[in-house]
C-alpha cells in the first residue's frame, strides 16, 4: 500500500467515525429534548449532586441543590 492510499484510508475512516459521532450526538439531543419536564428536572438534580460530590472531594465549597 502506498503512502497516498494509506492516507486516503485513514481519511475515509476518520470521516466515517465523525459521521457516526455526529449522528449519535443528534440522536441523544432528540432523546433529551423529548423528555418530559419533570424528567429534565430530575437529571439536573442528579447533576447538581454529582457537582457537589466532586466539589467536596476537591475541597471546594458546595452549592445549593434544588429542593424538589
Amino acid at each position: 500500500m502506498t503512502s497516498s492510499k494509506n492516507n486516503q484510508n485513514k481519511h475515509s475512516r476518520y470521516e466515517a467515525l465523525m459521521k457516526r459521532i455526529t449522528r449519535a450526538k443528534l440522536d441523544q439531543r432528540v432523546k433529551l429534548a423529548n423528555l418530559s419536564f419533570p424528567e429534565k428536572v430530575k437529571i439536573i438534580r442528579k447533576l447538581q449532586d454529582i457537582d457537589n460530590s466532586l466539589a467536596k472531594a476537591a475541597g471546594r465549597k458546595t452549592k445549593r441543590v434544588w429542593d424538589i
